[in-house]
């Protein structure tokens, strides 16, 4: 269904792309309870969940850095 959009894409661009396809599948089971027949935004929910998951690790890391800075 992508194969040829992926094709076109630099190599980094394309890892990205691997990666939010990865999340459309990690999540696939869920994504089949939703009351939404379209498929494509189910696919865009996934992956807006796994960066969602992304950021708060993020967030997470860098509080804890941060405290680690301001020990006296």
């Amino acid at each position: 269904m992508w194969d040829g959009f992926r094709q076109a894409l630099r190599m980094r661009d394309a890892e990205a792309f691997d990666r939010m396809m990865n999340a459309c599948r990690l999540h696939a089971s869920a994504a089949s309870m939703a009351t939404r027949p379209v498929l494509f935004e189910a696919m865009v929910m996934s992956i807006l969940l796994e960066q969602e998951k992304a950021i708060m690790e993020l967030a997470e890391k860098l509080d804890r850095i941060e405290k680690r800075l301001h020990q006296p």
